[in-house]
């Protein structure tokens, strides 16, 4: 294989939206083949593949959206992560079990003449939703691993003008005045990398002290607003040291 196409496809395995994507479609294409839950009964094998699998890249969305915003809400991974998790895709699973009953129904008419439970459809849902969200955060922590650990590979060069770091499970979320884009590596590797005077803030981000807008909040509550428009938390701990570093003093909020 092309050194170049390996390369390519390296990074693609390890893009959160691509993993949800090819995970999604592969089981999309198995789910169609069998017709697992009574749905090799639907007449149309084609028109069964093609449900499964845009259910499937449905739920891929859906759920890899729940993942990322667990994974902001809860960094780091935990019991607070797991349970918060559980709770998400329970809610979730709802909706998409709602979005693929209709599309089920309205595909093959004859499923009214069935006493479909719409408890067990819900069951079923959650059950696949676990499955996927195993599957990918699975794939996710494997090529963390061979990345972080690796000795051979140099770190990936941070932007410019960092304004904030935000640690996203293995991943760092690098903000700057353009936007931001997701790196795989841990913070305090990122952290390294930075020449601009900023401070850690929390254990999941590190801020540069131009970047900081305004600060408002006491001790016990504590934010600090950025110059494109971003908002980060302040630890406890992390107050002393804001206050040593004279950032308390020099921002008004």
């Amino acid at each position: 294989m092309p050194t170049s196409l390996s390369n390519r496809l390296t990074q693609l395995s390890r893009n959160p939206v691509a993993q949800w994507a090819a995970v999604a479609t592969v089981a999309g294409l198995i789910l169609g083949v069998l017709g697992p839950f009574g749905s090799y009964l639907n007449t149309g094998l084609e028109k069964r593949i093609a449900y499964w699998v845009v259910s499937m890249l449905v739920g891929a969305a859906l759920f890899g959206g729940t993942l990322r915003a667990v994974r902001r809400l809860a960094p780091g991974g935990g019991m607070k992560s797991l349970s918060l998790l559980a709770v998400a895709l329970g809610l979730v699973s709802l909706l998409q079990a709602f979005l693929t009953r209709t599309a089920a129904f309205w595909l093959w008419p004859e499923l009214h003449r069935f006493d479909l439970s719409p408890v067990l459809w819900y069951g079923q849902t959650l059950l696949i939703a676990g499955l996927m969200v195993a599957v990918v955060w699975a794939l996710q922590r494997r090529a963390a691993a061979r990345h972080v650990l690796s000795e051979k590979e140099p770190p990936a060069a941070l932007p410019r003008d960092v304004l904030a770091l935000q640690m996203e499970d293995h991943y760092v979320r690098v903000h700057t005045p353009t936007g931001a884009q997701l790196m795989l590596m841990p913070l305090h590797q990122a952290i390294a990398q930075l020449e601009t005077e900023g401070l850690r803030t929390h254990r999941s981000w590190w801020v540069a002290r131009h970047a900081v807008r305004a600060i408002e909040g006491t001790p016990r509550a504590m934010r600090l607003h950025l110059t494109n428009g971003l908002t980060a938390p302040v630890a406890r701990s992390a107050v002393v040291h804001l206050r040593q570093a004279g950032w308390l003093e020099h921002v008004g909020g």
